[in-house]
């Protein structure tokens, strides 16, 4: 067998060959798109690149076929001021055989080490923390847009190498028709007779005050996570252009307080299931069907790509005046299954908020971390959810 390095467009294809022939079979599985996967290590497309790096390496078998792959990457953003240098694995995927795994970990942790890093988390994405994050181990269902889906055996691949279950990220999923909307819009009723409240979903037309708003929002509500990288309105500008063929701007809202900037959510329709056809690449002259699926479908589920409520405003009621933005006949009528924010199982207060939803978590992915050096040791988060 042979590890190369992907620096090709033959590269690339083997590269993208290896889960087509790992879940072979499997009815539920579908293929990611290929353009999205290769944008994560494109540097013209990834601001992660800028204080980062990553490589991505194709095993082949003695006969040339693809079997296996994974990516190794560093994020020196997220690395200022930690104790330790911590890298990343992800987009493992691999044929179930041990010795193709031990040969994977071993150059992706190889390349890390020779650049002074002392953990390794997996399998996590090069960027946003909330796609392509963390291994399935509970809710083997077909996979929302941009989530991780794996076989049962990936588990035993990752921990029969050292990999130490380090966080647990929980997807809650609930009904649109049975939030508790009447108590919710109380709360705001009784809120709106001492203090003006406005919500204000997504217009194009005003997109540079939306995003402006968002961001306020969201770099107050995060500042003080670990991990946190804050966002620029024309990072958020690009993201909702590039959305505006699926997105519903019913959606996309912002509550104010007194003219405050105060809560945003933020849903898509996913339309992962309706890119069974593309198996994994969306050319331009698949975009009409894809279209027209999503136009055609009676009902679609609803992801959410963002939630977060301004410091200030916290435990005033700006929760439930953005959660009361979906009491409308019309979303329950389009979207019936709500899928919330993944969210770290050690954020209790986001926990508890999601539960007060009566939404349930649907399933779990983990989040590996192995040490590298001798003086490295691994403290797992706290873990709320019983999984095997």
């Amino acid at each position: 067998m042979e590890i190369r390095i992907v620096d090709s467009p033959a590269d690339w294809e083997l590269f993208h060959k290896v889960p087509f022939r790992v879940y072979k079979g499997d009815p539920r599985w579908i293929a990611p798109l290929q353009g999205d996967v290769e944008s994560v290590f494109d540097p013209a497309k990834n601001d992660t690149f800028k204080n980062g790096e990553a490589s991505c390496f194709v095993l082949v078998d003695g006969s040339g076929v693809p079997v296996g792959r994974i990516a190794a990457f560093i994020d020196g953003e997220r690395n200022r001021g930690a104790k330790l240098a911590t890298g990343g694995i992800g987009f493992f995927e691999c044929m179930p055989q041990q010795e193709y795994a031990e040969a994977l970990f071993e150059v992706a942790e190889n390349w890390l080490k020779d650049r002074g890093i002392a953990l390794v988390d997996g399998p996590i994405n090069f960027g946003e923390r909330e796609k392509f994050w963390g291994l399935l181990v509970q809710g083997f269902e077909p996979p929302l847009f941009q989530e991780n889906y794996q076989p049962k055996y990936y588990q035993g691949l990752f921990e029969s190498n050292g990999y130490v279950p380090y966080e647990q990220i929980l997807t809650f999923k609930g009904n649109t028709g049975q939030l508790p909307y009447s108590r919710l819009q109380s709360v705001v009723d009784r809120l709106g007779r001492k203090i003006h409240i406005e919500t204000r979903t997504l217009d194009y037309s005003r997109l540079p005050e939306y995003t402006r708003d968002f961001c306020t929002i969201y770099n107050a509500s995060f500042s003080k996570k670990l991990h946190f990288k804050p966002l620029e309105p024309q990072q958020v500008m690009q993201i909702l252009n590039e959305a505006k063929p699926i997105a519903d701007t019913d959606l996309m809202a912002l509550t104010y307080f007194d003219g405050a900037p105060a809560a945003f959510c933020a849903l898509l329709p996913d339309i992962n299931h309706l890119l069974r056809f593309a198996n994994g690449r969306l050319a331009w002259y698949k975009l009409p069907r894809l279209l027209w699926k999503k136009w055609s479908a009676r009902q679609l589920p609803i992801k959410g790509i963002g939630f977060g409520v301004h410091p200030d405003f916290q435990n005033k009621g700006a929760f439930p005046a953005i959660i009361a933005q979906m009491a409308k006949p019309r979303i329950f009528k389009r979207y019936k299954d709500l899928y919330l924010t993944t969210v770290r199982a050690h954020n209790e207060e986001a926990v508890s908020a999601y539960k007060k939803l009566g939404v349930e978590v649907d399933r779990i992915h983990i989040a590996y971390r192995k040490p590298l050096v001798a003086s490295a040791r691994v403290e797992p988060y706290p873990f709320t959810e019983p999984w095997k």
